[in-house]
């Protein structure tokens, strides 16, 4: 890999209140990676005792979700960042809250669709910030780091969140660690207080994520902004209209629509197998509760690994090779783990290299694709295509949602099927993405005019304050 960019460099022109906003909100993500790392893991296995019809889909929740989150993009022009990152804590809250004093499945379920709306959001707010607030050279690596600082934060509560679930359960139960752990790997047969234990030593660790996002919140309020970081300056307009207004007609040109049927392939094979894999391992494969934690954490720590190569793979490799390569080399791991249970006694370790290796290479080049997907339109259509790529999650969502609910996990069997339809989805959409290889495979490597005119108009700007002060 090559050496930490210098981030010091004046070559670069990165001004000072662009670099602070950007640590700030690596904090911020770092705080939701912990968050996540709860609701990814630890609350979908609590609703999957407490709401099981919530469980089966999932996807439809979180396609709702993604709608909300499609409407707040929609404004982020008008209303800014900082806004945003202020409600979005709020709204957690008050969904984590709803879920666990209510026991009304409706209730639940929209607390789910808005709490995934009020978690989701972060991972639409760093590419639109950094896209305007770094410097391409440095912007891949920059999406790394704060990818990164989110995953390390995630792996460590994810390790911990179903430990500590055992524990308290254990002290619950006035049982010892290992009994309670042994328990928790058959949880199908658990009835009574004993359910009713389990499930309440779940709502201990949701209260932690409730103290992260406070602290998510606290942070938000350090950021500083200016109107000129969301929408378009008057110069900034000007050259635009030189060149012919950009309208949003620009998405629904061929790249644009190409890339983002990529984004929807991909997404079905995500939502196929992503939300079900404690499920999956706890209540199928029978890999008791924390040592699922265990495997979960190991596989965050691949995604940590993989964003690290991140930028040597742009390098080397380009965007879009990049992105095709890294997603078809997992595709055989995906039917690997279909086929769990042939391990027999040792299904815990092989199912745990197996999904360690997954999602190292799955991830290695998602900042890569952040940064892309950024790049292929102007700053003030960046909000409406990352709301239009948010409708049509939205809608895979929804198709995703009703597949299984209605047919795939009718049957067990349906969550390893799950791994063979993500798998052909993944090799489809590489294969489509390779047509833009020619025309966008180097992109991120020259400055465009836009963010010339960016960096001008912030070098004046802080000059002006200066002088004032």
């Amino acid at each position: 890999m090559s050496g930490m960019p210098a981030l010091n460099d004046p070559a670069l022109h990165w001004e000072s209140r662009y670099k602070r906003n950007c640590f700030v909100y690596i904090v911020i993500y770092g705080l939701l990676g912990a968050v996540t790392g709860i609701t990814n893991n630890t609350l979908v296995s609590y609703l999957d005792l407490a709401a099981p019809k919530v469980v089966t889909g999932l996807n439809i929740y979180t396609a709702i979700g993604s709608v909300l989150m499609a409407i707040m993009l929609i404004y982020i022009h008008k209303t800014g960042y900082k806004k945003v990152l202020v409600v979005a804590p709020i709204l957690t809250i008050a969904t984590m809250l709803a879920m666990i004093f209510t026991e009304n499945t409706q209730i639940i379920a929209i607390s789910y669709a808005l709490l995934t709306a009020g978690v989701g959001i972060y991972d639409f707010m760093y590419p639109l910030m950094y896209s305007v607030y770094v410097p391409r050279k440095i912007r891949t690596f920059m999406m790394s780091a704060v990818m990164i600082t989110n995953l390390v934060t995630q792996a460590i509560v994810t390790f911990f969140g179903g430990k500590v679930v055992v524990w308290v359960f254990s002290k619950i139960m006035g049982i010892g660690y290992d009994k309670a752990s042994v328990l928790s790997g058959n949880q199908a047969h658990m009835t009574g207080s004993t359910l009713h234990n389990y499930i309440t030593s779940y709502k201990s660790v949701i209260y932690i994520a409730i103290g992260f996002t406070i602290l998510a919140f606290i942070c938000s309020l350090f950021l500083k902004e200016r109107p000129s970081d969301y929408t378009e300056t008057e110069a900034e307009l000007a050259e635009r209209k030189a060149k012919k207004a950009v309208n949003f007609k620009m998405l629904a040109q061929k790249d644009i629509v190409l890339f983002v049927t990529f984004l929807a392939l991909i997404r079905v094979g995500a939502y196929l197998v992503t939300p079900y894999f404690p499920i999956y391992l706890n209540n199928f494969l029978h890999i008791q509760r924390g040592t699922v934690s265990t495997i979960i954490t190991l596989q965050t720590f691949a995604m940590l690994i993989g964003y690290t190569f991140a930028p040597w793979l742009e390098k080397k490799l380009g965007s879009i090779v990049s992105i095709s390569v890294m997603t078809l080399s997992c595709t055989p791991l995906m039917l690997l783990m279909a086929k769990g249970n042939i391990f027999g006694s040792n299904v815990a370790i092989a199912i745990g290299i197996v999904l360690f290796l997954r999602s190292g290479l799955v991830n290695a080049s998602m900042p890569v694709q952040q940064s892309l997907q950024m790049a292929l339109v102007p700053k003030n259509l960046r909000p409406a295509f990352s709301s239009l790529t948010t409708i049509v999650n939205a809608v895979v969502g929804i198709g995703v949602g009703l597949f299984t609910s209605l047919f795939l996990l009718k049957d067990p069997s349906g969550y390893a099927i799950a791994y063979y339809i993500a798998a052909g989805f993944y090799v489809v959409a590489c294969i489509l993405l390779l047509i833009l290889k020619k025309k966008y495979n180097r992109i991120m490597e020259k400055e465009s005019e836009e963010e010339k005119i960016e960096r001008k108009q912030e070098e004046q700007a802080e000059k002006k304050e200066e002088q004032e002060a």
